[in-house]
């Protein structure tokens, strides 16, 4: 594996510890920057002094109001004396933003009050990383098998009308081992990356009736017109965890080697597919960054000269002449959100510039063990 070594973010600033009644005109005249284990939080200039958690809100809403990097949240409210767990934030509490020895942190205010108190209520379930929602569609619409499993699957024969595309007006019929009575989904093939195969969820089915040697069901609600050969699963839930603790990525490089978006060029919040999974360390919660190799210039002229791969006589003079190769740069942050055996989805959470599929991913390295 090709080891990446990237230098420690230069620290652009520096913060003075204030008396307790010029923080606020600190806070609001000052861009704060405090480093972090291994990594830089950038506190955003426009960030609220304090915040009340309302229903519907995320851990990556609410820092994306303090951070310029979201995914720092565990090191802003990491210092919590007054939450047992800092990870878990529900609707109503009131988050006051302070510092503490140089560094911002986000705590819940404590409040007193003369009017008597009422009865105590349980708080319900925290807040999540990221509305479960918006992320549904991708997660448990999506699955990535092997192209021999897939050949085992039961298979979508068609229907009796003998078009190409099924459009659920009729019966359909069904190749394989599947059960009366039960829900299954229809998977269709999206995209390959060697022996392993994207599908994409786009109907239910009913199965009603057993023939001879066919199985008869029924399509419920088909979102896209669905072909001979589809495959047949259970519904693929995603065991999301509520709480994604953003954490190292896992000491492995690859390649972003498709998209669950459809688009030729990626950005923030899209996802996509790397060719590393459980079976290569990686798991829920690790980053990655999406790298820009470093272009070659020409040193012997008058002046640096961009060499140009597409000119057949830069490739061919770059041979002998002498060059300089400027250093890769991180386009993109990644976070695993789902993971397969070899294969494992992530969301672009940061991106500086587009990328697209083939781009090169390195493990960012949020915290170090000093």
């Amino acid at each position: 594996m090709t080891t990446w070594r990237f230098q420690a973010i230069a620290v652009i600033g520096f913060l003075l510890v204030a008396p307790a009644t010029a923080l606020a005109t600190q806070q609001q005249e000052t861009s704060a920057t405090t480093t972090t284990r291994g990594d830089v939080i950038r506190l955003r200039e426009d960030a609220p002094q304090e915040y009340v958690v309302k229903k519907g809100d995320t851990l990556w809403d609410i820092s994306a109001m303090y951070l310029n990097d979201p995914w720092h949240w565990p090191e802003l409210w990491r210092v919590n004396s007054d939450i047992a767990n800092p990870h878990l934030i529900y609707p109503g509490d009131r988050l006051l933003l302070s510092w503490v020895n140089g560094r911002p942190q986000l705590s819940r205010k404590v409040t007193k009050t003369l009017d008597p108190e009422g009865k105590l209520e349980p708080k319900g379930n925290p807040i999540p990383t990221f509305d479960r929602a918006a992320l549904e569609p991708f997660l448990d619409g999506h699955h990535i098998a092997l192209r021999g499993e897939i050949s085992r699957m039961p298979q979508i024969v068609g229907d009796n009308r003998g078009a190409p595309r099924i459009n659920g007006m009729a019966p359909v019929f069904i190749k394989g081992n599947v059960e009366l009575d039960r829900k299954y989904r229809v998977f269709t093939q999206v995209d390959s990356f060697g022996d392993q195969v994207l599908l994409r969820d786009v109907a239910g089915v009913r199965v009603n009736l057993h023939h001879v040697d066919l199985i008869e069901g029924e399509l419920i609600s088909p979102e896209r017109e669905i072909r001979r050969g589809d495959v047949i699963l259970q519904p693929q839930n995603t065991d999301l965890p509520d709480i994604i603790v953003p954490t190292n990525g896992a000491p492995v490089d690859g390649h972003v080697v498709g998209s669950l978006n459809a688009r030729n060029k990626h950005g923030k919040y899209d996802m996509v597919v790397l060719d590393k999974g459980a079976a290569d360390g990686v798991e829920i919660g690790q980053m990655f960054q999406a790298i820009r190799p470093g272009v070659r210039v020409f040193m012997d002229g008058e002046k640096p000269e961009f060499v140009n791969l597409y000119k057949p006589y830069d490739d061919i003079s770059r041979q002998w002449r002498d060059t300089l190769r400027l250093p890769d740069q991180a386009g993109a942050e990644l976070l695993i959100v789902k993971t397969f055996r070899n294969m494992s989805m992530a969301m672009v959470v940061e991106a500086h510039e587009w990328f697209e599929v083939g781009t090169y991913f390195v493990p960012k390295i949020l915290t170090t063990n000093d």
